[in-house]
């Protein structure tokens, strides 16, 4: 009976700890970069991704003078789709759930594919 027990804890232990390695979800880590848009209205969007956390940058180039703008928040991926949580928002980079495929290069966020830097 005690040895049925024992087996029977070391399964359950077993089981949970697989359980909270799968319920972590997928990471990524690095800085990923696109042009958005065109030459003259785009603008450079940077992902800087480490551990849950994420900084956005959106730089714009006007008449050669840059200006950029930051933004911290966290990430999570799961089932194909990432979801970001920003402090604070702008007019293109915001707080929602978007799809996301890795591919060859780099990663893609929606429609947009950003090449690892």
């Amino acid at each position: 009976m005690k040895k049925s027990v024992k087996i029977l804890a070391l399964a359950m232990v077993a089981v949970m700890l697989c359980l909270t390695l799968v319920a972590c979800g997928k990471k990524i880590s690095g800085t990923y970069e696109a042009q958005i848009g065109g030459d003259v209205l785009g603008y450079t969007a940077t992902y800087k991704f480490s551990g849950s956390k994420v900084e956005a940058t959106k730089t714009t180039s006007v008449l050669g003078s840059k200006n950029s703008v930051t933004l911290e928040g966290k990430y999570e991926i799961k089932d194909d789709e990432i979801t970001f949580t920003f402090e604070t928002s702008d007019d293109d980079i915001k707080s929602g759930t978007f799809a996301f495929a890795e591919t060859e290069d780099g990663i893609k966020i929606g429609l947009v594919e950003y090449k690892k830097k």
